[in-house]
């Protein structure tokens, strides 16, 4: 598996940071962005679920803490895979005809603890969610970078409609 996964624009069209409003999207938060916006997501176990709409020029970033919502919760506690693809779509705006034109990209749900025995498998459970529900909606999963054993970081750059996923941490490049 590479350790991180960069797609560029055509020459002369790399998104400019400097004139971007960059937008980090915290555990439990999403965010929609268009124009010079960029969104981004540190991740450990958590998911990061990323949402490119080239025909609108919107993104969309969601950052997961944990996999399935208790069966009493409302739906708004974004921290659950289980809840944040459907408020990405809503946030969108897209309906379930516009589902095709969309392009999911996820990154995240790594096992932090691999080298203790710790019974909680947080990042599999989290990936586990978001492969159910990518199934369960019918969206396309163009890129994904999941597992692993370190940090990684995922950034949306809404204006070119491109994005990068990385590892992260001191042992990253192994």
């Amino acid at each position: 598996m590479p350790n991180s996964l960069v797609l560029t624009p055509p020459a002369g069209t790399a998104p400019n940071l400097a004139a971007a409003d960059v937008t980090h999207v915290w555990a439990g938060a999403l965010a929609v962005g268009s124009g010079n916006m960029v969104l981004t997501a540190l991740l450990g176990s958590c998911v990061g679920i990323g949402i490119l709409w080239r025909r609108k020029k919107r993104c969309a970033l969601a950052h997961c803490l944990l996999a399935e919502a208790p069966p009493d919760d409302t739906g708004l506690d974004l921290r659950y895979v289980s809840n944040a693809l459907p408020a990405l779509l809503r946030g969108l705006g897209a309906r379930e005809e516009d589902y095709a034109e969309l392009e999911v990209i996820a990154a995240g749900g790594a096992s932090l603890f691999e080298r203790v025995q710790f019974p909680l498998r947080v990042g599999e459970r989290n990936i586990a969610a978001l492969e159910r529900a990518v199934q369960a909606l019918g969206l396309r999963v163009v890129h994904q970078f999941l597992g692993g054993s370190h940090g990684s970081r995922i950034t949306l750059h809404c204006a070119t409609q491109t994005y990068d996923t990385r590892r992260i941490g001191p042992d990253a490049a192994r």
